[in-house]
C-alpha cells in the first residue's frame, strides 16, 4: 500500500482526474469501452503521485495500491491485493483455499521428486514452468472472482511498471491485466515510464494511454498560491522555465525555498541577502 504523504503534493491534473472519475462511476456507465487509464512519463513528472490521488478519492470504496518496484515475483502482487482486501473487510476465502491447496500439492511433489533421477532436466524445467503458470492463473481467478463479489466495483492502481523485470512485465501484460479487464466491474490505473501495450481487442480497446505533461505557468501560479509564497507570485513564468514544468523538480525547488522574513535582520554591508533563480532573476530564499 503507498505510504502517507509526508509533504504537500500538488496535483493539477483536473484533466486526468476528470477521466478517471468518469471511468470509476458507480452509476453502471461506462466511457465507451473503457475501463482502464494508463498514465505514462518520464522520471518525476507526477505518475505516482497522480495514481496515489486517485487511490485516496477511493479510499473509501474497495480500492488497491500495489508499487510494482517493491514487488519481485507475481506471487507479491497478488498477496498484496489479497492482504488488502482483508484490511477492507474483503473476503477472499477462494483465493486462501487455492493458495494453500498449490502449496501442499508443491510439498508433496518436491518430496516425490527426491527419490526420482530425473534424466532430462529441459523436460522438468518445462513441466515445472507450465505448471507454475497454471498455477498463477488460477490463483488469480480465484483472487478476482473475491473481489468482484457481492457486485463490489474494485479500483486497482498499479504503480512503476518499468520497474518490473521482464517476466512480471509479460505476465501483467499477458495475465493479470486482461484477468482484471476482463470483469466489467474493474477499473484499472497503471504507471509507468513505459506501459504495457495488450495485444488484442477486446483487452487493448479498454485501455486509454495518457502521457503526463509538464506543468504549464498556471500550474505552477496555483502551486505558489497555495503554498503561500508571496515573494514568488510574479516569478512563476520563470521558475517554470527554469525547472521545465517538471513537478519533482518543482517540489525539490519549492522544498528548498526560505520566505524571507519581513523583520529579516539587515546585512553588515547594508545589502539584503539573495540568491540567483536564473540569468540574475532574483529568488529570496
Amino acid at each position: 500500500m503507498p505510504e502517507p504523504a509526508t509533504q504537500h503534493r500538488h496535483i493539477d491534473r483536473t484533466e486526468q482526474l476528470e477521466s478517471a472519475a468518469r471511468l470509476t462511476t458507480r452509476d453502471g456507465q461506462r466511457n465507451g469501452v473503457r475501463q482502464a487509464l494508463f498514465f505514462e512519463g518520464p522520471s518525476d513528472i507526477g505518475k505516482s503521485s497522480l495514481l496515489f490521488e486517485i487511490y485516496e478519492r477511493h479510499a473509501a470504496t474497495n480500492v488497491y495500491f500495489v508499487d510494482l518496484s517493491r514487488t519481485v515475483a507475481e506471487h507479491d502482487v497478488l498477496e498484496s491485493l489479497s492482504m488488502q482486501a482483508r484490511s477492507q473487510e474483503v473476503s477472499v476465502p477462494s483465493y486462501r483455499n487455492a493458495r494453500d491447496r498449490f502449496a501442499e500439492q508443491s510439498g508433496s511433489t518436491q518430496l516425490d521428486l527426491t527419490n526420482v533421477r530425473v534424466r532430462n532436466g529441459a523436460i522438468q524445467l518445462l513441466a515445472q514452468g507450465q505448471d507454475r503458470g497454471v498455477r498463477l492463473a488460477a490463483l488469480s481467478d480465484a483472487l478476482l472472482d473475491n473481489l468482484v463479489a457481492d457486485a463490489r466495483r474494485p479500483v486497482v492502481c498499479l504503480d512503476s511498471f518499468e520497474a518490473c523485470a521482464q517476466p512480471m512485465r509479460d505476465w501483467l501484460g499477458r495475465s493479470l491485466l486482461p484477468n482484471l479487464l476482463s470483469r466489467r466491474e474493474v477499473s484499472v490505473f497503471l504507471a509507468g515510464r513505459e506501459v504495457p501495450r495488450l495485444p488484442h481487442p477486446p483487452y487493448s480497446n479498454a485501455v486509454h494511454t495518457l502521457v503526463l505533461p509538464p506543468f504549464d505557468v498556471e500550474a505552477v501560479q496555483d502551486w505558489i498560491e497555495t503554498l503561500g509564497f508571496a515573494s514568488l507570485r510574479d516569478k512563476a513564468m520563470k521558475i517554470q522555465r527554469r525547472h521545465g514544468g517538471v513537478p519533482g523538480l518543482l517540489a525539490e525547488f519549492f522544498a528548498c525555498h526560505i520566505e524571507p522574513s519581513e523583520t529579516a535582520p539587515p546585512h553588515p554591508d547594508g545589502q539584503h541577502i539573495t540568491t540567483t533563480l536564473d540569468n540574475g532573476d532574483d529568488r529570496e530564499g
